[in-house]
């Protein structure tokens, strides 16, 4: 089928910490592909448009398309901060330049699309956690409250952990280790700068000290060790409770469950198994289902 023509689908995958765009063709052909920034919706409407437009133009070019052909993209929403009812009907109303558009949370397309649009679970792990299911059609939604009061097992809540931890080292409260060093050499070893920089940092910020966890729970250091299987026994609820709502599978996902993995509770590894499709297929397969419903919003 000619791209100069034929229908085009665009599936964007929108989180906390970066924006994925796939586009592709009426037999399912992936064109081109785009990365950009963050574009979860309660970081505000405009901000996460501007940076799923770019992440678009990008997977144009890299299709071989010009930016003129945006509007013949019928596309996908998946984004985190959809399960808010606020910035969902803020979504939908905001003017696009789309074909058509269909929207939902970044948990549901990723659930589409690792059980290729079948019942089944999944557990996010990244810079923040929910779990989602679609059973029997309906979603359901497991935790994804936000940084502050929730995603528990989020690699961000790990580096709070390290961070407070650290501090209580650096206070004589726990023994200090090479590990409580480390993580205060990012604060040159000041709990003022600390304090300071707490004032302002994001989830991603927290994130950036997960990877010092994992590296010294592996060198066997008893506190980040600690942290890391408080965070798997965590992680280990979410998915206990995907299971209570009738996911008899569930897929783990995100960048930060790799780590977790090796700590989880045995009696969740059986339910565990390998995502078929990703986020992007996901909001694609949102999208061509819209299409073929003559392009209303969903």
């Amino acid at each position: 089928m000619s791209m100069a023509n034929g229908t085009l689908f665009l599936g964007i995958d929108g989180g906390g910490t970066s924006c994925r765009a796939r586009i592709v063709d009426a037999d399912g052909t992936v064109l081109g592909e785009g990365l950009g920034g963050p574009t979860n919706t309660t970081l505000g409407i405009d901000s996460a448009y501007q940076e799923i437009i770019g992440t678009t133009v990008r997977a144009l070019t890299a299709a071989g398309l010009s930016e003129s052909d945006i509007g013949r993209l019928h596309a996908g929403f998946g984004l985190a901060g959809l399960h808010l009812e606020r910035d969902r009907k803020a979504m939908l109303a905001y003017e696009h330049p789309f074909a058509s558009l269909s929207i939902g949370t970044d948990a549901y397309t990723a659930c589409l699309g690792a059980h290729d649009g079948k019942d089944g679970g999944i557990a996010i792990f990244g810079t923040g956690s929910c779990g989602y299911a679609i059973i029997n059609g309906e979603g359901i939604n497991i935790g994804g409250w936000g940084f502050r009061i929730s995603d528990h097992g989020c690699g961000a809540h790990v580096g709070l952990e390290a961070i407070r931890r650290a501090l209580q080292a650096h206070d004589d409260i726990l023994p200090q280790s090479e590990f409580t060093h480390a993580v205060m050499d990012r604060f040159d070893n000041n709990p003022d700068k600390a304090v300071i920089w707490a004032e302002s940092a994001k989830p991603t910020d927290y994130g950036t000290f997960a990877p010092l966890v994992v590296e010294y729970a592996r060198r066997n250091d008893s506190l980040a060790q600690r942290i890391l299987w408080e965070s798997a026994k965590e992680a280990g609820q979410i998915i206990h409770a995907l299971q209570r709502k009738g996911a008899d599978r569930v897929a783990l996902l995100g960048g930060f469950s790799k780590y977790l993995k090796d700590w989880l509770p045995g009696e969740v590894i059986p339910l565990l198994v390998e995502p078929k499709g990703d986020a992007m297929e996901g909001a694609i397969r949102m999208a061509r289902q819209a299409f073929e419903q003559k392009g209303r919003r969903i």
